[in-house]
């Protein structure tokens, strides 16, 4: 849902940075209709419950094992990061080389993990950003 300074986090593995776009860019029809991306699907997010101009992806060419590899240089890393290096523990195991960020969003961890042959995502946590 909607929280004003709060920030969400999902980590997980992608193909290309191409391909991660696709997978959180809304759709919008020819008639103008908005749908919702597939990363949306996944997670049971609801395209009211955000704004999409607070979203954040990152793909990298290498696999990582630190947040703050990973999440460098997004929007408030030098707050948010201490906070997810709390909350994460990555293992070279995991293949982690990508990230998406939800601003003033707090997630109901309704899903944790997605896996399937394309993509690996699972959700970290929510941290206060202000």
């Amino acid at each position: 849902m909607e929280r004003e300074g709060y920030v969400s986090l999902w980590i997980g593995n992608f193909k290309s940075d191409e391909e991660l776009l696709k997978y959180v860019e809304l759709i919008y029809t020819e008639d103008g209709d908005c749908l919702p991306s597939q990363f949306l699907q996944d997670f049971n997010i609801y395209m009211e419950d955000f704004d999409e101009d607070f979203i954040e992806s990152i793909c990298l060419e290498k696999e990582v094992i630190s947040i703050v590899d990973l999440i460098s240089g997004c929007s408030y890393e030098d707050v948010i990061i201490p906070k997810y290096e709390n909350l994460v523990n990555m293992k070279s195991s995991d293949n982690i080389n990508a990230g998406i960020l939800l601003y003033n969003f707090q997630y109901d961890e309704s899903v944790k993990l997605v896996n399937n042959d394309d993509y690996k995502f699972k959700f970290v946590g929510t941290v206060e950003y202000k």
